[in-house]
């Protein structure tokens, strides 16, 4: 009896093991493909707005026999180059260090001796310019402060609030894509539907860069720099369904 009901159960384990495969089998029967099927294009949308931000990354860069003639050197450079962009009218929160080192320098004549003869103590900032017509003054000035230990890295330009223009942007993004897909669907005999998917994107290029000024004596012509314009683009992917 003992046998019997052992198969019995053994019958009815297999029996339950086989109705949930069968319930797990018609799950993944029943699971109906993503719908594919329709228009898909992309848009493009740009805006050309003046900038109204600055930004200017100067540092100094000193070399000596000593850590500490080089550290205390720069440690003036950089201090007078700090106070001329503060003179211009950029505020503290505005100034921000960006970088400081101290490195050894070698002299490998002989490679297999190099010999020690000193070392270089950088120290660069980066000062936000709210007043895009005063670039000019605040890069003269701290070119003239800083003396032969200054190092302009780059400038470059931004926008403060860019939002009004991304919406412009990602508007004429989405006009784009429904041109093209309205004319994809005249062709190809089909009516456009609403749209199923939409993906953006964002680019933004900057207006002038540069790492290159000289130094400008007191009675020198300004240097010159031109803003030009920043270009806010919006891309938008956008598949359509078909009635």
């Amino acid at each position: 009896m003992k046998r019997v009901r052992i198969l019995a159960s053994a019958i009815g384990l297999l029996g339950l093991a086989a109705a949930v495969t069968g319930c797990a089998g018609e799950t993944t029967v029943n699971n109906q493909p993503a719908e594919s099927s329709g228009i898909t294009v992309t848009g493009h949308g740009e805006v050309q707005v003046p900038p109204d931000l600055g930004f200017v990354h100067v540092g100094v860069s000193v070399t000596a026999t000593t850590v500490q003639a080089a550290r205390d050197d720069a440690a003036k450079a950089a201090d007078a180059v700090i106070k001329s962009i503060k003179g211009a009218g950029v505020a503290d929160k505005d100034i921000k260090t960006t970088g400081l080192s101290i490195q050894p320098n070698y002299d490998y004549s002989r490679p297999s001796a190099p010999r020690l003869t000193g070392y270089t103590v950088t120290n660069t900032v980066l000062a936000t310019v709210r007043k895009v017509d005063d670039m000019s003054k605040v890069v003269d000035g701290a070119i003239a402060s800083g003396g032969d230990a200054v190092r302009l890295q780059s400038i470059s330009f931004g926008i403060d609030d860019a939002a009004k223009a991304r919406e412009e942007a990602r508007e004429k993004a989405m006009a784009d894509a429904k041109t093209k897909a309205e004319q994809l669907a005249s062709l190809g005999g089909v009516s456009l539907g609403a749209p199923v998917t939409i993906v953006e994107s964002q680019t933004w290029s900057e207006g002038l860069k540069t790492g290159v000024a000289g130094q400008g004596a007191a009675d020198s012509v300004s240097t010159p720099i031109e803003t030009g314009t920043n270009t806010v683009t919006v891309d938008v992917s956008v598949r359509w369904a078909l009635k």
